[in-house]
């Protein structure tokens, strides 16, 4: 309790920016949370995709069929659709890339939102820094019948500015994990597309 105690007395003599920067850092953990989830149950990872094209390369259709069809995540289910629509070969390529785009903004969801809190917290932070002085600067004709004001005014500015790289660091250290991952996985649908397109032509020129 006592740690609580020393944690909520910092945050309070933060000054009043501290609030904005609190719920930067909630929102930052909430979707680093949120986007963890999904990814861990609709990316269906690099083994997925290398075994599907090795099917497909070896022309069994039916297998890879029931692969994609037994395997949950994005990107087994844009390998189903694709799969069940090759008869419309014609207009199959700008199927795949329309079906692809919205699956990988599916893994782009709320990333935009990080990369706006990495922005956002440390400029928090230099406000606190700057209203903090402002304030030590207002108390220093009264700093030898109250000094303990000018000195709150330094601790709000060196709090606000901590707590703002803070929360920061928590945020680019997310963004760049989940970026790193986004990329990974337009890497195995661009790498999928591809297996797919080919093998449908294949397809289509035996039947």
């Amino acid at each position: 309790m006592q740690i609580f105690a020393a944690g909520w007395d910092y945050f309070v003599k933060g000054g009043i920016v501290m609030y904005p920067l609190l719920c930067c850092s909630l929102y930052a953990i909430a979707i680093g949370f949120e986007r963890y989830l999904f990814y861990k149950k609709f990316d269906n990872g690099k083994q997925f995709t290398k075994q599907l094209c090795n099917l497909l390369e070896q022309g069994d259709w039916q297998q890879a069929k029931n692969l994609t069809d037994d395997t949950q995540g994005e990107i087994a289910k844009l390998a189903t659709v694709v799969m069940s629509k090759y008869e419309k070969h014609e207009l199959l390529e700008s199927f795949v890339t329309e079906k692809a785009e919205r699956t990988l903004d599916k893994f782009e969801n709320n990333l935009s939102s990080l990369g706006v809190i990495v922005t956002l917290s440390p400029v928090l932070g230099l406000l606190g820094t700057i209203t903090g002085m402002i304030s030590s600067f207002n108390n220093l004709n009264n700093r030898f019948d109250n000094p303990l004001a000018v000195t709150a005014g330094v601790s709000e500015a060196l709090i606000t500015t901590v707590f703002g790289l803070s929360v920061s660091i928590i945020a680019i250290c997310l963004h760049t994990y989940f970026t790193r991952r986004l990329k990974n996985i337009s890497l195995n649908i661009e790498e999928m597309s591809n297996a797919l397109l080919e093998a449908i032509m294949k397809k289509t020129r035996q039947n």
